[in-house]
Formats: C-alpha cells, structure tokens, sequence
C-alpha cells in the first residue's frame, strides 16, 4: 500500500478531486493548510503566521492506495492540478506498512475499501 499527499492550490481542489472522483479514486483527505517554504521567504527569512494564513495557504489530499493505482492517480493530479505557475505544489508517495478498519476490523488493502 501508498499514501499518496498532494499539495495544490486551492483554486485547483475541485477540479482535482472531480477527477480523482470520476476515475474512481474515492476516500481521500481534503484539508486546507498554510505551508512555509524557502518560496514564501520575506524581508530578513522572517515570516508571520498571520502572512501565512492569509497567503501561503494550499490544499492538501491525502490518500492511501493499493500500490497498482499509483501511477493513475499522480498522472491524474498532475493533469488536473497544473497551471505552469511556480506554486502548483508538490506530491509525495510513501510506503504504508499495514491498515485496519476499526469498525469491520479489516486488516490490510482490505481496510481501506
């Protein structure tokens, strides 16, 4: 299994997860965050919380997957989370050593289907 989190611009979510949606990439994490990175650096590297909130702010999806549809969803998030713009975000793929379902207590890929 992968987890598989993106970070995208937040005028870009819908068309993302529409996408991951109609490809039939379901059960995904959608959260708003602020991000801090070398890009945002102000004035002297120094930079306000109350800056970020208000400009740094991305989406990130968070998902976990059998190892097999990796591939289909990155190609799907890079296609439908472009602009060409610098700022288009970032995707990182990890390992996932097991799951379970607490309620059907399903262990494995079997958990998260």
């Amino acid at each position: 299994m992968k987890k598989i989190k993106a970070y995208i611009r937040p005028e870009k979510a819908n068309e993302v997860v529409n996408a991951l949606e109609n490809n039939g990439i379901n059960g995904m994490t959608v959260i708003n965050v602020s991000m801090l990175g070398k890009w945002a650096d102000l004035e002297q590297g120094s930079l306000s919380i109350d800056f970020c909130q208000k400009y740094c702010t991305s989406i990130k999806i968070e998902l976990i997957c059998n190892k097999t549809e990796v591939d289909k969803i990155i190609e799907i998030i890079l296609s439908s989370g472009r602009t060409g713009r610098k700022g288009d975000g970032k995707i990182f793929v990890s390992d996932i050593e097991n799951t379970y379902s607490i309620r059907t207590q399903a262990k494995g890929i079997e958990a998260i289907n």
